[in-house]
């Protein structure tokens, strides 16, 4: 019954499963309300992760070979959606996850020795994060890195420390 979770199809009802519990449950918008800037700059965050993504994806595939142009043109605005779709998807299950650990004043699981170590020396409580969607994941996010990365390494390392930066201040400042 595992595997059902990271079916494609198990992952788009279990989105629409977090936007109903997101609309029937009070805690849950209320948590999103109150950080509500925090929200916002890691949406900033993740539109340009998505469009840099994108880009770099379709300049890997433009620079291969001259016929990938329309190919990589027309994968574009599905990179982009799908991009958006993993990041935002991960994002609220992992702040739905810290809102029912804070309403319910415990941890949701036990603690690892990273997020010990980061709630220790940082101040940082990273909580648990939601199941990965591994293959929407490995199509939308891992493989554009991975193209991404080959046509700008710099960009990547930088997006990736942006990224674990964002999160660990994230869990700095909600607490």
């Amino acid at each position: 019954m595992e595997l059902q979770r990271y079916h494609p199809l198990a992952t788009i009802q279990e989105a629409a499963g977090l936007y109903n519990r997101y609309q029937s449950g009070a805690g849950f918008k209320s948590y999103l309300k109150a950080r509500m800037n925090l929200l916002a700059a890691m949406g900033v965050l993740i539109v340009l992760t998505s469009i840099a993504f994108t880009a770099g994806t379709v300049v890997c595939l433009a620079g291969a070979r001259a016929y990938l142009m329309l190919f990589a043109l027309v994968l574009a605005p599905f990179l982009l959606i799908g991009s958006l779709f993993v990041q935002w998807f991960l994002l609220f299950g992992w702040l739905e996850n810290r809102a029912l650990a804070k309403g319910l004043g415990h941890r949701l699981e036990a603690e690892g020795p990273v997020q010990r170590w980061l709630r220790k020396q940082l101040h940082a409580d990273i909580g648990k994060f939601p199941p990965i969607p591994w293959v929407f994941a490995a199509v939308f996010v891992l493989l554009p890195l991975l193209m991404t990365g080959s046509v700008a390494p710099k960009l990547v390392a930088a997006l990736v420390a942006l990224y674990v930066g964002a999160v660990v201040l994230f869990a700095r400042l909600d607490r």
